[in-house]
């Protein structure tokens, strides 16, 4: 579990995605807590993801995060990583908040929490994202938390996506400044 000022990203196991799958009111009633209508922008991802977590049960902790509103105790959206850092020390994240939620700084501080997590790891060089290949609410939550452009792409389903990233020099030599002030 990983907590923000008001915010608690819980790793979705294997038990939430089963109650995910019998329907919200399932997972709410065990977490205690109620769920936005639309929390998950891409409901279809819920089976994927379950599937993926069923077939390598080690990818918990650097995959699929629950975004929980502390304060109202509702699910808010969903966040995490897209599987282990590769070889290199590269991971990437996601996130996503529900429409109501939106443009209140928790999309940041999910993506800062996730970037702080990644780089409490020794072996994690750098965290990337991508967006739309458009200047929007995502770019701009990517370079509040530090991420730099790094170049325009095509991914595997033909779609043209910007793509993001810190280092961990960056993260480390921004830490210093915070603390500085």
């Amino acid at each position: 579990m990983i907590l923000t000022k008001r915010l608690q990203l819980l790793p979705c196991t294997l038990q939430h995605f089963e109650l995910l799958l019998q329907g919200n009111d399932a997972l709410a009633n065990q977490l205690g807590i109620t769920i936005s209508d639309n929390w998950i922008e891409y409901p279809e991802v819920i089976l994927v993801t379950y599937d993926k977590l069923r077939n390598d049960p080690s990818l918990l902790g650097w995959f699929f995060y629950m975004v929980i509103h502390r304060e109202n105790k509702e699910l808010i959206g969903a966040g995490g990583f897209k599987g282990r850092p590769n070889s290199e020390g590269v991971v990437e994240i996601a996130y996503d908040i529900s429409p109501d939620y939106r443009e209140q700084g928790y999309g940041t501080e999910t993506a800062k929490a996730l970037i702080n997590f990644a780089f409490g790891h020794n072996y994690v060089t750098s965290v990337i994202a991508h967006t739309e290949e458009e200047y929007n609410s995502s770019v701009k939550t990517l370079q509040k938390v530090g991420m730099s452009f790094v170049g325009a792409f095509t991914n595997k389903e033909n779609e043209e996506l910007w793509e993001w990233r810190i280092t961990r020099d960056i993260f480390e030599s921004q830490q210093q400044h915070q603390q500085q002030f």
